[in-house]
């Protein structure tokens, strides 16, 4: 009975061990964190997912204001659900409570290599299953090259929740093939509950996942030589199909909810796909070759590699099983280049980034193909020949591109020959010893390319992108300073972005600081309104430190840099964060991001002077104003970059100075003594892609004269109002006026704000949050309504005899979800009573 056990879970728990140990393994070579001072959290990887990750972890403790709906620490409070099922929906993410929250980049790492280890025991049982008459150790061999394939190592190493999609392929096709050969109750009962759990992981990649394995049960019907009549195969496919259906229904109740909030988020301007050239597709079937965000990771080790190639050419695989599943493979690799197909794999979207977020599925499928040419046995010369000289041929003109690496030029003709060597051991020296001696090295030889593909993908992607290191004394004093001046719902602490640009969910507090695919479209657009800056298409918002902003958002302290290397606190006077305003509210004069503050402060504090541009050096730099509310500014042939030149006004004797330049890509002087950046010469799509936020740069001196110094490397340009003067008496007043409207009781729950008012108030109580899509507000016992809004800060109109105002956060969608969610468990109930009393029947009439 034990050694039974050992046999089915055995192999497929060394093959577990045996990837996350190559994976770890590369990690130790380059010395990649947390084994040598390489940081490893390399783009979204350090600004999502470790945040995320953090914020997780302190809602599974308890910890902060938020709960799974809502998320006060960021954006000024953002809907969650829609994060929680792109970036911590896996029963994986829940590992980081074992961790300290100063541990939490090594909370990502375990869970990727937990993820890498499950896909690998997955595929080592589905393989098994699929041909039991293979060779175990061999199994669990291709199981740990599917798991450390090209994709795991470079899409999958900074984006830990892709890797719950390439989890998912294998475990869908054990269950399918569970259910193909067995038919058993107990089959269909467990496989919707698995298949719900991986749409709750990661929905996206798992909807490729399952598409591919729809691919496989296909090719299955077709080609399986050992499947029966078509009834039975069409009955197992059918089966098959029914429980995933009812899987991916009992995942609704979040899974809609998600949908709804990916349908509110920002969008991305349409992205045309583009085929890459065939060289570099095929070329990245090499080990070690990396191409993270241009090209796919198909690369499943030299030896799978060679495997999958004999696959068509091995005579001793029943012919229609060869065309069917070499036909299917084909049609899955065009499919990754042509337009249509590869919409369809991206759920009908295509993506702003990697075009190749669906290759670990053709890798699973080269596996696949390689192991039943494996388990059939190679042993003509021919059919052993014909890959070696493919491989040759891929190696010579592939080799030295851009995409391959020191590990792809010295190790792929290293595996190569001990392959063709072992092969021939096995073949005509038919000994024992020799061969088990062959077989170590092989082994050996194959766990050591894929630690040093890792390795060398790593390295190389670490040197073509920065990385966010992992957390440190910087963090550590940060996250005490915003401890030391918690107040919510008082006032809000922002811990800025000196880590990432999501540091209040990995610091603390509640900034706006917030980068998400799922931020809410109205909440970007607003705080962009506001004069904060942006990048990704405005899903990353970047604080403009504002005192007006600020005020608004009763932000009363926030962490900046204190001069010395480290970080102080820097406290100010704000408004409360829920105030009663009247109900017919001044509109500012000033148009664009000043005027926007002002209409959310509910007073006049800016005053735009007129613009004079002046060019010490002529001939460098020409400024025009004939192009309506721009100032277009050029640099001359010849000049030389950067080229400076200056803004002069007048403003009021003291006035701080504001410049507001979303497209301006150059740099301010600020206070005199400091040039500081808005976009760099490099940017990507100013306004577009990326846009400047709003800086203060200096005062105006004694005589009320500002003059601002610019510099600029390209020819760029600036809004006619760039300019604006902040006087700080006008906002110390205005901010006492909100105070004194403050309601007597304001309680913020999880998804919540409650307000009880002062007898005889009429107006609007403003909240000092973006109006988002889900809220609803109630006055008093009257009917739940949307709420208003007031310079895009939610609002709610209360009469002389209202008493209270309750506004509650509910993820639009989400009735619906659990009407599909119950409802797919019901007919899961149904289908499995008439199965059983099919079965009843037929045993009963047999009998």
């Amino acid at each position: 009975m034990a050694a039974a056990g050992w046999r089915r879970l055995g192999w497929p728990v060394a093959a577990a061990l045996a990837a996350a140990a190559a994976y770890l393994a590369g990690g130790m070579l380059r010395g990649s964190y947390p084994f040598g001072p390489h940081a490893r959290s390399v783009l979204d990887l350090g600004q999502q997912f470790v945040p995320i990750h953090a914020h997780l972890r302190d809602l599974l403790t308890g910890q902060g204001p938020s709960d799974f709906l809502f998320n006060w620490n960021s954006g000024y409070g953002v809907p969650y659900l829609g994060d929680f099922m792109a970036y911590n929906g896996a029963l994986l993410s829940w590992l980081v409570v074992l961790f300290p929250r100063d541990q939490i980049d090594l909370a990502l790492y375990v869970i990727s290599a937990t993820a890498i280890a499950i896909a690998a025991a997955g595929m080592t049982a589905y393989l098994r299953l699929l041909r039991p008459a293979g060779v175990a150790w061999q199994a669990a061999l291709a199981g740990v090259a599917y798991a450390t394939c090209g994709w795991a190592l470079d899409d999958g190493g900074y984006m830990t929740t892709w890797l719950y999609g390439m989890v998912a392929f294998p475990v869908i096709l054990l269950l399918c093939e569970w259910i193909w050969q067995r038919r058993s109750l107990l089959s269909m009962a467990v496989t919707p509950f698995a298949i719900a759990l991986f749409w709750y992981s990661h929905f996206y990649t798992v909807y490729m996942a399952t598409l591919a394995a729809a691919i496989v049960v296909i090719t299955r019907v077709f080609a399986d030589p050992e499947a029966g009549g078509w009834l039975r195969r069409l009955g197992g496919a059918l089966r098959c199909l029914a429980v995933v259906a009812i899987g991916i229904g009992l995942s609704a109740p979040l899974l809609i909810p998600t949908f709804r909030s990916v349908g509110y988020a920002r969008p991305s301007p349409d992205e045309t796909f583009h085929p890459i050239g065939w060289l570099y597709f095929f070329g990245r079937l090499l080990s070690g070759s990396e191409g993270v965000g241009k090209t796919p990771g198909l690369a499943v080790g030299t030896v799978l590699l060679l495997l999958a190639l004999s696959f068509p050419f091995n005579a001793r695989i029943a012919l229609r099983e060869r065309i069917g599943w070499s036909v299917a493979i084909l049609i899955t690799m065009a499919s990754l280049q042509i337009r249509v197909t590869h919409e369809i794999w991206h759920g009908f979207d295509a993506p702003n980034g990697n075009p190749f977020r669906q290759a670990f599925v053709l890798a699973g499928m080269i596996v696949i193909a390689g192991w039943m040419s494996l388990t059939a046995g190679v042993r003509s010369v021919v059919t052993a020949a014909i890959p070696v000289v493919l491989v040759g041929a891929l190696y010579g003109v592939a080799n030295d591109t851009w995409m391959s690496t020191t590990v792809t030029r010295v190790a792929v003709p290293i595996v190569l020959l001990v392959a063709v060597l072992v092969w021939a051991v096995w073949r005509w020296v038919p000994v024992r010893l020799a061969v088990r001696i062959a077989a170590g090295v092989l082994i050996a030889v194959m766990l050591a390319e894929t630690a040093f593909s890792a390795y060398a993908i790593d390295k190389q992607r670490g040197e073509r992108y920065s990385a966010s290191p992992p957390w440190g004394p910087k963090q550590e004093q940060t996250r005490e300073l915003v401890e030391s001046a918690a107040g919510w719902p008082k006032q809000r602490v922002s811990p800025g972005a000196f880590s990432t640009v999501n540091d209040p969910m990995l610091i603390g507090g509640e900034g706006p600081e917030y980068y998400s695919s799922t931020i809410p479209d109205e909440l970007s657009q607003e705080l962009i309104n506001l004069g904060f800056g942006y990048w990704a298409f405005g899903r990353a918002i970047v604080d403009p430190g504002n005192p007006v902003v600020d005020a608004v958002f009763a932000v009363g302290a926030r962490v900046v840099p204190d001069g010395r290397g480290g970080y102080r606190l820097a406290r100010s006077a704000v408004a409360p964060l829920v105030t009663v305003r009247p109900m017919r509210p001044a509109s500012s004069t000033t148009s664009g991001p000043f005027g926007f503050q002002e209409n959310a402060l509910g007073a006049d504090v800016y005053s735009i002077p007129e613009l004079r541009a002046r060019v010490d050096v002529p001939g460098t730099v020409f400024v025009s104003d004939r192009r309506p509310g721009l100032l277009t500014i050029k640099l001359t042939d010849g000049a030389p970059a950067p080229s400076e030149f200056r803004l002069v006004a007048r403003c009021r004797a003291g006035d701080e100075v504001y410049l507001y330049g979303p497209e301006f890509s150059g740099d301010a002087m600020v206070d005199g003594v400091r040039w500081k950046g808005f976009l760099s010469g490099v940017a990507k799509r100013p306004g577009v892609y990326t846009g400047g936020t709003m800086r203060r740069v200096g005062k105006a001196d004694r005589a009320g004269l500002v003059d601002v110094k610019l510099r600029v490397h390209e020819s760029t340009q600036l809004p006619a109002e760039a300019l604006a003067c902040l006087d700080r008496r006008k906002l110390r007043a205005a901010v006492g006026v909100l105070k004194a409207s403050e309601p007597p009781v304001v309680r913020v729950g999880g998804h919540s704000i409650d307000v009880e008012l002062k007898p005889g108030t009429r107006g609007q109580v403003v909240m000092g949050v973006v109006r988002t899509p889900g809220w609803r507000c109630q006055v008093d016992d009257q009917s739940p309504r949307k709420p208003t809004q007031l310079a895009g800060l939610m609002a709610v109109g209360v009469n002389r005899t209202d008493s209270k105002v309750s506004c509650t956060y509910r993820a639009a969608g989400l009735p619906l979800g659990l009407a599909v969610g119950a409802g797919s468990l019901g007919l899961l109930l149904v289908l499995l009573a008439a199965l059983a009393f099919g079965r009843r029947w037929k045993k009963s009439a047999s009998s």
